[in-house]
């Protein structure tokens, strides 16, 4: 090796994996990833992998080739033709057999890259026989050959950037994958048996490994193992510490495999007696508290239960012994096993639940009364929680609502009465503990609490056994706020209980506003006034006179959501007040805030930046009351007498983005709430949202621009939508000013939100298409295909398609993508290979490219053509352009969608592969 690159090569890898200077190793990245483009790669990397002169200190270079190999097969094989790929073949083949002894990252690489040269190859015939003659009858090399057995169906079945089309892609799967399957399952069979009592466990994980890759691809037919000793020496393997994790692999891939019961029963009569002896297993596991095997034993059992789900139910008394060792594992310590078990408990809740098992339910109740034990225990906050991370408690709040779920499935079986019984009775013992002088920590009144709260959407309105002690012993619990804060949210979550028993309503208001003067509770409270007020909203009209007070007082000291969700409590009570009545109720509310805006709306440039956070927070006063037709809505009238305010809001602080969201959402309410009502006012605010948003191009007054077309359009050349169409012209002229200035990356949410007022107008298609701004409209449609927010992005997407399908479904041939039809494809398929969503490609652009080309079929041919063959990048060859062009227009010839769907699909997928990957091959390895 004396070429100036290789040695440049060499020293450059040195470098990078050796080198205690940053800017060095980052020049020298550069450099590789460079070099990885280039055809001399190819070569060099051989050389780098063949040559024995190497010292021990250039072990990365040979890593590095063989990285190469594999990612230049993946992004470059177009580079050679096909007496270079077959030499680069043999080349392969021979660089695995020099390696067949390791490093065995090496043997790896060189086998991902042997497999993913097969898939591109269907002139390679053979594949798999060629391996077996060169690597399967010598001792020496059979790892090389398991080692590949094991990656080609992984390469296959998970490497998504190989460059090959879906059609081409089923083709040579079957040829590598499923017309060989039989023969490996034989091959594996055979050196597993020849192993004996080898103690080269080693050897033995390969083979089991290998046959594991292969029944996850699904390639095997399961029944082939019904005579298998297969099935039987994969059981034995979980006696060997060696062997356990792969054997428990292959053990739950055989139960999963074999979820078609009906299908599979010959074989699961043999699996079942196998899995009994293994509870035996899994008890002296947890007695020895080795949690990497109950992991795997309870994976097994899991397996199994999820698997064999209707022989569970129909044989419960057979099956029981699986189902009890699941409850085993799932009182286990360790929670991240004890999560293994929740779908299990879910999908049998489930399916017990359906009134044809009505018969079998009773037999499951006691498993899952015993699971309400179980999931209270592991309910228990530590008593060193003040020293867990953050994360760690985050992730421990996070376990404990999936553990509600499993609260809620025992409910459904074991009854609400049972369930609710066993944290009351836990609740009783501790209070009588502690008036008995015995200590008892938060943690153990807080997780019977919070078990309740988790049950509380199965509990029926009528339970009258429980929860009225429940709620009378609530009031005896220790003032400590995490025991608050949880029993302010069981009274927050039975709310809906309440409503049918109102004697406890002075009592639990009393509870939740004495919660407000604790900080660590207040969030709490807040959220059970909430829901307290909404499902019982009739009932507390009367106490209106002690919450307005209330009040008054706490949004002087609340915030953010808190304030948000006192608001909307108070809202709903007001809603419920007879008409008659309801504006003077209103004026109680909402006149001291109206009162409060203006003297800040009067402060002008003076307000400071906390005053007008402040002002921002988030309040609504909503009503839907009925009110006597001819009468003014008493809403209105409120909103009429705090017009003057807005307006000075929107003089002063239009431009400030967090409290013109806050007036945007009031303007919202008002147009969708109060529809008709409203309309009078209509005009002023349309007049004030085409200003505001000319001075501050802010997209919340589009979004409300929005909200007043989609409620007010009301069909073709009405006088109101008219008036629609002329507002959005009005906001047009300064979109259009906005996008002159200004790039569409910078201003996404305008973007978004522009495109969808269009959208609203498409409610009346020809009176919006017949504008004088809607040419100007789709051109900058085209220019903001560019954008890669994706909510932006979609709103155009859509724009574009309606319009399309509007047009196709008219038949009228003369429309703006006429004119632009050459920059509008253009950009749809630079979205499409370069910045677009996949979801958005296989979804919205079909039905685009298929409305285009129905309406212009002539034209789209000549587009296409013109557009493809500019194209220039590395990744896209002549031959791809050419066969991509030919077919696509020959699908409008014949006017196959389908087929214009599916060409389109495999040369954008072959294409984003090649040019992803060619990204990645930028980033460090």
């Amino acid at each position: 090796m004396t070429t100036d690159t290789t040695e440049k090569f060499l020293a450059e890898v040195n470098t990078l994996y050796n080198s205690q200077d940053k800017v060095r190793r980052e020049q020298a990245d550069s450099w590789l990833q460079a070099f990885r483009k280039t055809s001399e790669a190819w070569t060099i990397a051989n050389q780098v992998l063949r040559s024995p002169q190497l010292t021990p200190q250039s072990e990365a270079a040979r890593h590095f080739a063989a990285g190469t190999f594999r990612q230049k097969i993946i992004l470059d094989l177009h580079q050679l033709d096909a007496t270079a790929r077959n030499n680069l073949r043999d080349s392969l083949l021979e660089l695995l057999y020099q390696y067949r002894s390791g490093p065995r990252s090496i043997v790896t690489q060189l086998c991902i890259s042997l497999a993913c040269l097969a898939l591109q190859m269907p002139e390679w015939q053979n594949v798999l026989h060629q391996f077996t003659e060169l690597y399967g009858k010598n001792p020496e090399t059979v790892t090389c050959l398991l080692e590949f057995l094991k990656i080609l169906p992984e390469e296959i079945n998970t490497n998504n950037r190989i460059p090959i089309s879906d059609k081409d892609y089923r083709v040579r799967s079957r040829q590598l994958l499923t017309d060989n399957a039989n023969e490996v399952l034989q091959m594996l069979l055979v050196y597993l048996q020849n192993s004996g009592n080898c103690t080269n466990t080693d050897y033995q994980k390969k083979v089991f490994e290998c046959f594991h890759s292969w029944l996850q691809s699904g390639e095997i037919a399961i029944g082939t193992l019904e005579k298998s000793p297969f099935l039987g020496l994969s059981f034995d393997a979980l006696q060997s510490d060696e062997l356990y994790d792969i054997a428990v692999d292959v053990v739950c891939g055989i139960i999963n495999e074999t979820r078609e019961i009906p299908e599979s029963m010959p074989i699961i009569e043999q699996i079942y007696p196998r899995l009994l002896p293994l509870r035996a297993a899994l008890k002296s596991a947890m007695e020895e508290e080795d949690d990497d095997k109950v992991r795997g034993y309870c994976r097994i059992f899991t397996h199994a239960g999820e698997s064999y789900l209707d022989l569970v139910v129909q044989h419960a008394d057979d099956f029981r012994s699986i189902v009890e060792s699941i409850v085993e594992c799932t009182a286990y310590q360790d929670t991240e096993i004890v999560r293994i078990t929740f779908y299990f408990w879910h999908r049998l809740a489930d399916t017990l639940y359906q009134p044809r098992h009505a018969n079998i339910r009773d037999k499951f109740k006691d498993i899952y009364s015993n699971l309400v034990d179980i999931m209270i225990k592991h309910l228990h906050y530590p008593k060193d929680l003040s020293t867990w991370s953050a994360e760690k408690r985050d992730e421990f709040r996070e376990f404990r609502h999936v553990m509600g779920d499993v609260l809620k499935d025992s409910c459904l079986i074991s009854g609400s009465a049972e369930c609710l019984s066993k944290p009351f009775a836990t609740l009783s013992r501790q209070l009588s503990d502690s008036a008995n002088g015995k200590t008892v920590d938060w943690q153990e009144i807080e997780a019977p609490l919070f078990s309740l709260r988790a049950m509380g959407s199965e509990i029926e309105d009528e339970e009258d056994v429980y929860l009225p002690q429940i709620m009378q012993l609530l009031q005896q619990l220790p003032d400590h706020p995490k025991i608050r804060y949880a029993a302010t949210l069981v009274i927050s979550r039975y709310s809906y209980w309440t409503r049918f028993h109102p004697q406890f309503i002075p009592y639990q208001l009393n509870f939740i506003s004495s919660g407000f003067d604790n900080e660590e509770v207040s969030a709490a409270a807040a959220l059970a006034l909430k829901y307290l007020c909404k499902d019982c909203s009739e009932l507390l009209i009367e106490y209106l006179p002690q919450l307005h007070p209330f009040y008054l007082n706490v949004t002087n000291t609340l915030r953010g959501i808190d304030l948000f969700e006192v608001t909307e409590a108070v809202s709903h009570v007001v809603a419920a007040v007879r008409p008659a009545e309801l504006l003077k109720a209103l004026q109680m509310f909402c006149l001291p805030i109206a009162q409060w805006l203006h003297e800040f709306a009067n402060k002008g440039a003076s307000a400071t930046d906390k005053e007008i956070r402040v002002v921002a927070d988030p309040k609504k006063e909503t009503s839907t009351a009925d009110v006597n037709t001819g009468l003014v809505h008493p809403c209105i009238t409120i909103i009429q007498e705090l017009w003057p305010v807005f307006d000075l809001l929107l003089v002063h602080f239009g431009s400030d983005s967090h409290l013109s969201e806050s007036l945007c959402k009031c303007f919202k309410y008002c147009v969708v709430f109060y529809r008709i009502p409203f309309r009078p006012l209509l005009p002023d605010l349309m007049e004030r949202l085409v200003t505001v948003f000319g001075q501050t191009f802010l997209s919340c007054y589009l979004w409300v621009a929005t909200k007043c077309v989609q409620e007010h359009c009301d069909g073709e050349g009405t006088e109101m939508t008219m008036a629609m169409l002329s507002f959005v012209e009005r906001l047009s002229v300064s979109m259009f000013n906005l996008l002159n200035g200004k790039k569409p990356a910078d201003i996404p949410d305008v973007i978004e939100d522009y495109f969808r007022l269009n959208l609203a107008l498409f409610d009346a298609p020809i009176t919006y298409s017949q504008s004088a701004i809607f040419p100007s409209v789709f051109q900058a449609g085209i220019s903001c295909l560019s954008i890669q927010q994706p909510d932006a992005l979609f709103a155009i997407i859509l724009f574009f398609n309606r319009l399309l399908n509007f047009r196709e479904n008219q038949k009228q041939q003369r429309s703006p993508s006429g004119q632009y039809g050459t920059s509008f494809l253009e950009n749809i398929f630079k979205g499409l290979m370069y910045t677009f969503p996949r979801d958005i490609q296989h979804a919205e652009i079909h039905e685009i490219l298929s409305a285009l080309s129905k309406l212009y079929p002539l034209e789209c041919k000549q587009w296409i053509s013109e557009i493809i063959q500019q194209l220039q990048d590395s990744n896209l060859t002549s031959e791809a352009k050419n066969s991509f062009i030919k077919d696509y227009n020959l699908a409008i010839q014949e006017q196959d969608w389908n087929k214009l769907r599916r060409i389109t699909n495999d040369f954008i997928a072959v294409f984003r592969r090649r040019h992803l990957a060619s990204r990645q091959r930028r980033d460090k390895e």
